[in-house]
């Protein structure tokens, strides 16, 4: 099993803005560790592994490539408060789902190449671009 931790601990510090001095401050490591985990030239102990899925609310097994899910933590939430999350977390993936729909659509009529497609795109797409171009297609 090829098993590519690092390049799940970039994705997940790139995605909440941190350096890799920041990641390393905060798990009492160094940013040059942080580096060698990130390109596969080292792998994390199970200590500092543990540290990584703590600060990210992220499962070991996600880490390790096991499962593609992350994890949220709803300890302390009584049961309307979980179900209404829940139903939160369905309409963001609706969401997100249609936007990506929309963009493939979208570029492969204007001719933009991009490398592929990811949601960090849609960060990138000012709001009312989007929604201009959500509207064109329903429209359609």
């Amino acid at each position: 099993m090829n098993i590519n931790i690092g390049s799940r601990v970039k994705e997940l510090r790139l995605t909440k803005g941190m350096t890799q001095s920041e990641l390393a401050e905060r798990i009492g490591m160094t940013s040059s560790a942080i580096s060698s985990y990130e390109i596969g030239e080292r792998q994390p102990s199970y200590d500092v592994l543990i540290k990584i899925a703590k600060l990210f609310n992220v499962t070991t097994d996600y880490l390790l490539g096991h499962t593609n899910k992350d994890m949220m933590s709803i300890s302390g939430l009584m049961l309307g408060q979980r179900q209404h999350v829940q139903s939160m977390v369905e309409a963001y993936q609706k969401f997100n789902h249609l936007c990506i729909i929309t963009f493939d659509l979208e570029r492969e009529e204007v001719g933009i190449d991009y490398p592929d497609t990811k949601l960090y795109y849609l960060d990138a797409i000012p709001l009312e671009e989007l929604k201009e171009a959500i509207d064109k297609r329903v429209k359609k």
